[in-house]
C-alpha cells in the first residue's frame, strides 16, 4: 500500500521579534595594528629593523613608531604577528661558519621584560662530502614569521636580526611586518 502526502505551504509569518542587545564591537586593526614595509636595507650585525614606510597600500594605527620600529601595545589581547623577509649575500662566503653560528630573525618584546616571542632562522646549508666540510648560508632566501601572542597594554615589540656571529652582510629586500589585535 501506498500513502501519499500532501504538502502544505508554510502559514503566515509571524511578527518579528523585538532586537536583542548589541554585541562587543571587535577591535578596528586600522587603530590596533599597523602593516609596513622596506623595500631595501643592509644588515651585518644585530640590529633593530628601523625606518619602516607606512603609506598606502601600508598603514599605521598610531601606535607603531615607524622611524624607530617599535609597536606599543595599546590595549591587552591577543594579537597577530606577520613577518616577510628576504635576503640576499652581498658577496659569496669564502671561509665556512662555525656550527654555533645561527642567525635569526625576532620579534621581541622589550618591555617590561625581553622575551623573543617568534623567531625564524636564516637557512644553514650543512654539507659533508669526503675531505669537505662545509656550513653556510643560502646565497637568498625568504623567511616568513607567522603566530598569536598574548600581549599587555603598554608592551613594546619590535623586529630584529641577530646575526649570532655570523660576519655577512644580508641585504634585505621587500620587507613586510604586520602586527593587529585578534581579541
Amino acid at each position: 500500500m501506498v500513502r501519499l502526502f500532501e504538502i502544505q505551504a508554510p502559514g503566515p509569518t509571524g511578527p518579528t521579534g523585538a532586537a536583542g542587545p548589541t554585541g562587543v564591537t571587535g577591535p578596528n586593526i586600522s587603530q590596533e595594528g599597523f602593516s609596513a614595509f622596506i623595500s631595501s636595507r643592509s644588515v651585518s650585525s644585530n640590529t633593530q629593523i628601523n625606518n619602516w614606510n607606512v603609506s598606502a597600500p601600508y598603514f599605521s594605527g598610531g601606535n607603531f613608531n615607524a622611524s624607530t620600529g617599535v609597536y606599543t601595545v595599546p590595549a591587552t589581547g591577543r594579537y597577530s604577528i606577520e613577518a616577510t623577509i628576504s635576503y640576499a649575500i652581498s658577496s659569496p662566503i669564502s671561509l665556512s661558519i662555525g656550527s654555533d653560528v645561527n642567525p635569526t630573525f625576532v620579534v621581541n618584546r622589550s618591555a617590561p621584560t625581553a622575551t623573543d616571542l617568534i623567531t625564524g632562522l636564516v637557512s644553514i646549508l650543512n654539507v659533508a662530502v669526503t675531505l669537505l666540510t662545509l656550513r653556510t648560508i643560502l646565497g637568498n632566501n625568504t623567511i616568513t614569521l607567522a603566530g598569536e601572542v598574548q600581549l599587555n597594554a603598554g608592551d613594546t615589540i619590535a623586529l630584529q636580526y641577530n646575526a649570532d656571529g655570523l660576519g655577512v652582510t644580508l641585504v634585505l629586500q621587500n620587507l613586510v611586518w604586520s602586527v593587529y589585535r585578534l581579541t
